[in-house]
């Protein structure tokens, strides 16, 4: 630490004020394995292994953290024919966090578990997810929330969320998400950060299109949405080579239905 310039202390002391108990080895290796990015440091501190963040952490500064307790809040919510919390049991744990199930915090939390399926947590997931959340009973998890939230204020985070959100509404065995589906998820994500044409966008599909959302459209809407403007001035020289679905959009757009967004 004393060799290190007064730039990087701030952000070793940074890094401690925000991920807490934090002690200064923890942060000094998630600073330098990321090119000391403060955020791309907490990510990789939030993928780290619960054993590798106790062996750069002293034991006085370690909170307590019990797997048998997560395995315990696990059980307290899994189905009672499989080894998985199912949409009954998310329900019980929505309730219990006083969080409605259509919050999008719920999304950004089973991002943070992993989880491959909507309403639905495996063993692994839920437990895993819960100690690289640092959260081993209910009130930290509900602790956690307001962070959970935050997390979609940084821009990588978010579009990492928004990618995600694709295979995690995808019905088993299916490789496309039906449109309806697609909307209401759009909806969704796009509380988060709303964009002043979406209700539009969802209308064209409604009245245009009417098939299922492939991933590459899910994804490219993004980058469109953050490189076109709303007046959609500038799509043309936006830089990249649009799906036709978004050209034909941008086509209705332009035919009187921008004023109607103005």
């Amino acid at each position: 630490m004393n060799r290190l310039s007064g730039a990087k202390k701030d952000k070793v002391a940074q890094f401690c004020s925000i991920i807490d108990g934090s002690s200064d080895k923890l942060a000094l290796t998630c600073l330098q394995e990321t090119g000391w990015s403060m955020e791309a440091a907490i990510e990789y501190y939030y993928n780290m292994d619960p054993g590798q963040i106790a062996l750069l952490t002293p034991k006085q500064q370690q909170p307590s953290l019990s797997r048998e307790a997560v395995e315990h809040l696990f059980n307290r919510y899994r189905d009672q024919h499989s080894d998985a919390i199912l949409a009954e049991g998310v329900g019980r744990l929505c309730d219990d966090l006083e969080v409605d199930p259509g919050d999008i915090v719920m999304l950004v939390l089973s991002w943070h578990f992993r989880a491959a399926t909507m309403c639905e947590y495996s063993r692994e997931e839920f437990v895993s997810g819960m100690l690289r959340l640092r959260c081993d009973s209910l009130p930290k998890l509900q602790q956690k929330l307001p962070e959970l939230r935050r997390d979609l204020q940084d821009a990588r985070t978010y579009k990492e969320v928004y990618v995600y959100a694709y295979g995690f509404t995808l019905e088993k065995g299916k490789k496309c998400l039906p449109q309806e589906v697609a909307i209401e998820m759009w909806r969704l994500i796009f509380s988060a950060h709303p964009w002043p044409l979406l209700e539009s966008w969802c209308q064209f599909l409604e009245e245009k299109y009417n098939k299922a959302i492939s991933r590459d459209t899910w994804v490219q809407l993004l980058d469109f949405v953050r490189a076109v403007r709303t007046d959609l001035s500038n799509f043309e020289e936006s830089g990249s080579a649009w799906p036709y679905l978004l050209d034909d959009f941008v086509d209705w757009m332009r035919d009187g239905r921008l004023m109607d967004t103005s």
